[in-house]
This record gives C-alpha cells, sequence and structure tokens, in this order.
C-alpha cells in the first residue's frame, strides 16, 4: 500500500478549501438557483475529503437580533425542498424591505430532519452535504442531533440477596459476600478507603415478616462495622427492593422506605417490572419505568420526609451520555450549521444539567440548544412533574439549563403520533399551554438570560399568535408542507403514509404572519395598523379554513402590504434609539 506525502495531502486540503471558498462566492446571496452541473459536484466532493466546511461560515444562532428583526423561522426539512424554502424567506415582507438581507438578518433557517412516521429523525452526511450546498451564505441551517439521549448505565453496585432460613446461618454469609464486595474499596492504592453503598435484598420467594427482616438487618450492620472491617465514613448498606406494577408496587415500595428508615438505611434503590408506556418508549425517567407519575410522587415525597435517598437499579452515566452529544453536534458544527440542538429525554433534571454543564463547556462560541420535552413527565430526585405540574416543571428545567450556562433552548413535544401542540387554543385537547402560560415562561427564561425556541404541532394561526408573543424562534413542519407520496428511503418507514414536503406557498405564508404577529405587538404599532393587520389576518385564516382561495389571496396581499409599511416604522424607529 502506498503512502500518502504529507505535503501532498495538505496542498490537497487547500485545493478543496478553494473549492468550497469559489462555489461560496459564486452562489452568493440571491434566492435563485445555486451553482449546480460541476461546480456543485466539486463543492460536493470537497466537503467530503474535508469532513466539513473549515470556514464555518454561518453565524451562530446566538448572534440573532429578534427584538430587532422578528422570531426566526426554522423550518424541517431533510434538504429537498431547500429551494422553496430559501425562495419563500427572500420574498418575505421583511426581505423587501432590507433589499439584500445577510441569512443572520433573514432570520429563517433550513432544520434539518428527515421526516418520519415516529417524527423528526437524524440526518446523516447526504442531508448535511445538500443543505451547505444549497444553503451556505443564504439561509441558516440548523439540526436536532436526536431526541433522544444515547443512555448508557454505570455498573451498579454490588447486591447481596439474603435468602430463606435461620439468621444464624444467612447473616455470616451475607457478611462475608458484601465484605469480599467491599474489599477493593477498602484496600485502596493510597490506602484511603473509596466510598461505597453495599446493597442488600431479601429474596422474593423468602417471604419474612418485616420483624425478621429488621432483625436481620440491625445485626448484619453490627457484624459489618464492628467487626467486619466497613468503615462507616465511606461505606454504607442500603436496601434494594424489587417491585411490580400499579398500586401494589408503590405501596412495597412505601413499606420498604418504612423498613429501612427504621434501622438506619438511608438509601434505598429500586428494581422492578418495566411498565408498558415505558417499554413503548423505550425507557422513562427513572423510577417512571416502573410507576406511573401519580404513584411515585407520593413515595418520593415520603422519602424526602424520612430522609432517604430512592434510586433505579442502574444509574446513568451522565458523562458518556454528554460526549456521546458531543460527537453528533461537532459533526453538525463541522458542516457549518448555526444550530445543533440536543435531546435530553429520558434524563433527570439532576442528570440533565450534568449533561448541558459539559456539552456548553465543549462549545463556548458555538449555537448549541438543549430541549425541553413539555408532553413527557419530567422528574428529580425529589419531584415529579406531569399534568398540572407541566408548567413548574419546565421552571425547573429552565432554571437547571441556565444554572448548567445554556443561552438557547428548544421546548418542543416529543410523541408526535399523538398529535400533542404546544400552544393550547380553543379549548384544543391536544394542546398542553395556554398563550398565557407561553408567554410566563418566555418572560421567566429571559430573566435567565434565556432565549427560547418553540415547536411541536404550532399551525398558521399559531404562527400568528407566536410573533405577538415576541418569543426568538419558533420551528414548524406540517403548517408549512403538503403531502407526497412515499419516495426514495422513506419507502423503508413501514408506518408513513405520506412525505411532508414544505411548500414555497406554506412557508411564505406562516413566514407573513409571523411577522405580522411581531410587528403588531411592537409599542410603535399605530392602533390603525393593528386593526388593519388582525382584519387581515382573520380574513386569510378564515378563507383558508374554507378554500376561499381567491379571497385568502386578496387577504395575504393586503397583509403583505401592512407589514411591508410596519416593517418600514418599525426599522426606522430602530435607527433611531
Amino acid at each position: 500500500m502506498r503512502r500518502a506525502v504529507p505535503g501532498a495531502v495538505a496542498r490537497a486540503d487547500a485545493a478543496c478549501v478553494n473549492v468550497l471558498e469559489t462555489y461560496r462566492g459564486r452562489v452568493g446571496r440571491p434566492a435563485g438557483p445555486g451553482a449546480a452541473g460541476r461546480a456543485r459536484q466539486s463543492a460536493q466532493q470537497a466537503l467530503r475529503q474535508l469532513g466539513g466546511d473549515p470556514h464555518r461560515g454561518n453565524a451562530g444562532l446566538a448572534e440573532y437580533d429578534h427584538e430587532r428583526f422578528g422570531p426566526f423561522l426554522g423550518v424541517s426539512d431533510e434538504g429537498s425542498a431547500a429551494a422553496a424554502i430559501r425562495r419563500a424567506a427572500w420574498e418575505s415582507p421583511k426581505a423587501r424591505v432590507l433589499r439584500s438581507p445577510a441569512p443572520l438578518t433573514l432570520g429563517v433557517g433550513m432544520d434539518l430532519e428527515r421526516l418520519g412516521a415516529v417524527g423528526e429523525v437524524v440526518v446523516g452526511p447526504e442531508e448535511y452535504e445538500n443543505a451547505w450546498l444549497e444553503c451556505t451564505g443564504r439561509l441558516l441551517t440548523t439540526t436536532n442531533v436526536g431526541a433522544r439521549a444515547h443512555v448508557r448505565y454505570l455498573l451498579p453496585p454490588p447486591c447481596t440477596v439474603l435468602p430463606a432460613g435461620p439468621e444464624r446461618v444467612v447473616i455470616p454469609a451475607a457478611g462475608r459476600e458484601i465484605l469480599a464486595h467491599a474489599r477493593p474499596f477498602i484496600e485502596t492504592p493510597d490506602g484511603v478507603p473509596r466510598a461505597l453503598t453495599l446493597y442488600v435484598e431479601f429474596d422474593l420467594r423468602s417471604r419474612r415478616p418485616e420483624p425478621e427482616q429488621e432483625s436481620i438487618l440491625r445485626r448484619l450492620q453490627d457484624d459489618l462495622y464492628q467487626e467486619g472491617g466497613l468503615d462507616r465514613r465511606a461505606h454504607r448498606l442500603g436496601l434494594n427492593v424489587r417491585i411490580g406494577w400499579g398500586p401494589r408496587g408503590r405501596d412495597k415500595l412505601m413499606r420498604a422506605l418504612a423498613l429501612a428508615a427504621r434501622v438506619g438505611i438511608r438509601s434505598v434503590s429500586v428494581d422492578g417490572v418495566v411498565r408498558k408506556e415505558a417499554d413503548r418508549m423505550g425507557s422513562l425517567p427513572s423510577l417512571l419505568n416502573y410507576l406511573a407519575p401519580g404513584l411515585i410522587g407520593p413515595v418520593l415525597r415520603h422519602a424526602h420526609k424520612l430522609g432517604l435517598v430512592i434510586r433505579p437499579r442502574d444509574l446513568v452515566d451522565p458523562d458518556t451520555v454528554a460526549r456521546a452529544i458531543w460527537s453528533s453536534l461537532n459533526t453538525a458544527r463541522a458542516m457549518g450549521l448555526s444550530l445543533g440542538k440536543y435531546g435530553l429525554f429520558p434524563l433527570t433534571l439532576e442528570d440533565a444539567r450534568e449533561v448541558v454543564t459539559l456539552v456548553q463547556r465543549w462549545f463556548p462560541t458555538w449555537s448549541v440548544a438543549p430541549v425541553c420535552y413539555v408532553d413527557q413527565a419530567m422528574m428529580s430526585a425529589a419531584r415529579v412533574y406531569a399534568g398540572h405540574d407541566r408548567v413548574a416543571g419546565i421552571r425547573e428545567w429552565l432554571k437547571s439549563a441556565a444554572r448548567a450556562g445554556a443561552r438557547i433552548v428548544l421546548i418542543d413535544t416529543l410523541d408526535k403520533s399523538k398529535g400533542w401542540r404546544i400552544l393550547r387554543t380553543q379549548g384544543d385537547p391536544k394542546g398542553l399551554l395556554s398563550g398565557g402560560q407561553i408567554a410566563a415562561l418566555n418572560a421567566y427564561a429571559a430573566t435567565l438570560g434565556i432565549r427560547t425556541l418553540w415547536a411541536g404541532g404550532i399551525t398558521q394561526a399559531q404562527a400568528y399568535e407566536f410573533g405577538r408573543l415576541g418569543v426568538f424562534g419558533i420551528y414548524v413542519t406540517s403548517a408549512v408542507s403538503a403531502a407526497r407520496p412515499v419516495s426514495g428511503r422513506y419507502r423503508r418507514d413501514p408506518m408513513l403514509a405520506a412525505e411532508k414536503e414544505p411548500t414555497e406557498e406554506g412557508v411564505a405564508r406562516v413566514k407573513l404572519l409571523l411577522e405580522a404577529g411581531f410587528l403588531r405587538s411592537r409599542k410603535g404599532c399605530p392602533g390603525s395598523s393593528a386593526v388593519r393587520m388582525d382584519g387581515e389576518v382573520q380574513a386569510l385564516l378564515q378563507a383558508l379554513e374554507v378554500g376561499d382561495r381567491a379571497t385568502a389571496e386578496r387577504a395575504q396581499a393586503g397583509l403583505t402590504r401592512a407589514t411591508e409599511e410596519a416593517w418600514r416604522r418599525h426599522l426606522e424607529t430602530e435607527a433611531r434609539s
């Protein structure tokens, strides 16, 4: 095999960089078609050779000024609709007023997602390359590297099973096994005992009454600490309990907590039968794998009252989770994207905070955004947030993310197949948050120094509402898309009946509504203009609902004119301030 000459490799890489720079200069910023033929093919080959764009030409989304230029709009697509998204963005009222805006002023991005039956899924090299070729210098690009974190677990601590039989036999045998597990943590290289919790559990078939269990645990602790060599400052005995489903599982766990508290054990671990809901989702946060939120909530409160630590048998390794996320985000950054989003489900709030802390440290200048999925119950060491506690959970999540250094976040829904919507309007049973709640959460995030993106079934009408709320940005899919036959590799998805393809018309309409809502809510917007814009929006939405295309076109044209006038007034005011 011939060895590559270092100088030749360097020259080849330099040539690839020149190819990319030439292509970038050739396509420029216009909304029309980019370079085709050999130029495009050469640029694609250069991207593959270099593994990305060394120029890192696209600015980070954190630099976008939504107070001046209105909410950012992200459109989910794997890249096939890039030209349509680009044309719609460059024909928006803001683009017309600004004439030749830079991508970070235009405020529109293609969000790289493959749209399967399960919802948005990650992209690969072909999608990254196509996004760069279609968008570099003209549109922002973002992606979500995965809704679920790739959870890895630490090796569980040792657990000794206490079988049936007389105490005089069971206790010495258990003591010897426990000491064997503890030996490496006693005889350490530096001679300093290393902390370890050693768990015991009662064999399910032993059916020992609680007084016997209490007696065994007390005697076992006395023997281990007085004669066995365990150091009370470093080594602890814990109780592991196996539970079943539903109220019976909860009751057994409550009894175990009471038993542990009576004998001075401070740590209880739980192993159990995985709920069907958890099995369908792959896994849920911590103890929610075994008990529903309404059952585990009282258990956590009781454990806190007793001063006990309660945990699942398997603990997440946040360091490994964070590194897996970093590798995917780094690919997105290398391909010149403006933002990388990453899911933290099914981590607890504590584990998520550790992951976000590391990810933020590794990307000090590039924009990364952790995602909060509000259709799922959230869990901390002391509390479950679900249903009526949803808003409180989001606030805690935001607070945790801010402490970890996050400056942009996405609030979204995870289980797309259930049709959840982030914004609840007109009593929609699938809506999760009211407009007032979103406004309050948006304001709260701002006090923490966080800019918030929103997604999850946002409709055309809701785009106008989000504009009025003045949010940092939104992501849309269905609101801008039309159905088309399943093609290409999407055919492998057995539950996908049709593909969602963003259309130029759909993107243009949502962009218009978002801009209009933003300008309508500005303090400098005259009352007459606000009334006019509200009227045009209502006429447009009503016409679309009944399929009156002619009326819809007239209303959209009127709204476009009103929005352009509002942009000129707004930008003049901003320039004077």
